[in-house]
């Protein structure tokens, strides 16, 4: 059996380098089985381990999903969406699309209501088709090449980045830093699939770094997500929540709502060991004035901001 599935695949990769990313093998599916609606209102369910129809739209219905190979390539279509398969690119009407691409040099043309959009480079990503026509772009693995017309790139994403591209291919709007642990753990597309053992492994690699760079950088850990595009900033000194923006404006954010932090009273030595200092014995004792010193902040603008 594992034979006959080397010798499908391999010759799934000789067919799909000579017609190009038309051709998608269905691999799986959740749920209900999606359809295509021919004349007359009949539908045909999309069989598993068959190709899907090219130029005829194709109908995901409400908590379900369909996953598909590609050449270099997997995608994963969620709930309520609505593509259509073309011979150079893929026109998805409402929904949303994860794309998995294996190769730098790999690239695929999505096409929405209202905005065209190519997708290159080696990672995972996701798109959704926005009430306005745009879309949305999340980059959730590795590094996303974005571009609005064939000959250059209008940008890149990194894992936890978001960005729409507005209607009317009119450019893409600022880059948007996101939780990528409440994505994994509420996405349909991410936690609603089986996923193989190296992608959950990279999934949640890439979710502690996340978590690690944060309260490195910063002191703090990411927190709740209250809405799509933004998460909070939760400090681990004195709980402080303050609210993510823009990766250029989260330092600065984040020092402006800790500026209410004072200088303690105490040793700014005691205060950083945790406990009261204590004097080697190694050195000969001299009279000293025993009169407690007046306190100093330590070096460094992260620790603390003057009023």
């Amino acid at each position: 059996m594992f034979r006959n599935f080397s010798i499908l695949l391999f010759y799934f990769a000789i067919l799909g380098s000579v017609v190009g990313q038309s051709m998608h093998l269905l691999l799986s599916q959740v749920g209900d089985s999606a359809f295509t609606v021919r004349e007359k209102g009949i539908t045909d369910p999309v069989q598993k381990a068959s190709f899907l129809a090219i130029d005829s739209r194709i109908t995901v219905p409400a908590r379900s999903g369909i996953e598909t190979m590609s050449a270099g390539f997997q995608f994963r279509f969620g709930s309520d969406t609505r593509f259509t398969i073309m011979k150079k690119s893929i026109h998805l009407h409402e929904g949303s699309i994860m794309i998995q691409s294996r190769k730098i040099g790999n690239k695929v043309t999505i096409e929405g209501p209202e905005a065209v959009l190519s997708i290159s480079g080696s990672g995972t990503c996701m798109v959704e088709v926005e009430t306005n026509g745009g879309l949305k772009i999340l980059c959730v693995l590795g590094r996303i090449i974005l571009g609005l017309d064939s000959k250059s790139s209008a940008g890149e994403l990194l894992a936890g980045e978001l960005v729409f591209l507005k209607p009317g291919n009119a450019g893409l709007a600022d880059k948007i830093n996101v939780n990528l642990a409440k994505v994994v753990d509420t996405s349909f597309l991410l936690s609603g699939f089986q996923n193989s053992s190296s992608f959950s492994r990279s999934l949640s690699t890439v979710v502690r770094a996340q978590e690690e760079s944060i309260g490195k950088t910063y002191n703090a850990e990411v927190g709740d997500a209250k809405e799509a595009n933004t998460f909070e900033i939760v400090t681990t000194t004195k709980n402080e929540e303050t609210s993510g923006n823009t990766g250029n404006k989260l330092e600065s954010d984040t020092l402006k709502s800790r500026s209410s932090y004072q200088v303690p009273q105490s040793d700014p030595l005691e205060e950083l060991l945790g406990r009261t200092p204590v004097r080697s014995n190694s050195f000969p004792e001299k009279a000293e004035d025993l009169t407690q010193p007046e306190p100093r902040p330590l070096p460094g603008t992260l620790l603390r901001i003057k009023d």
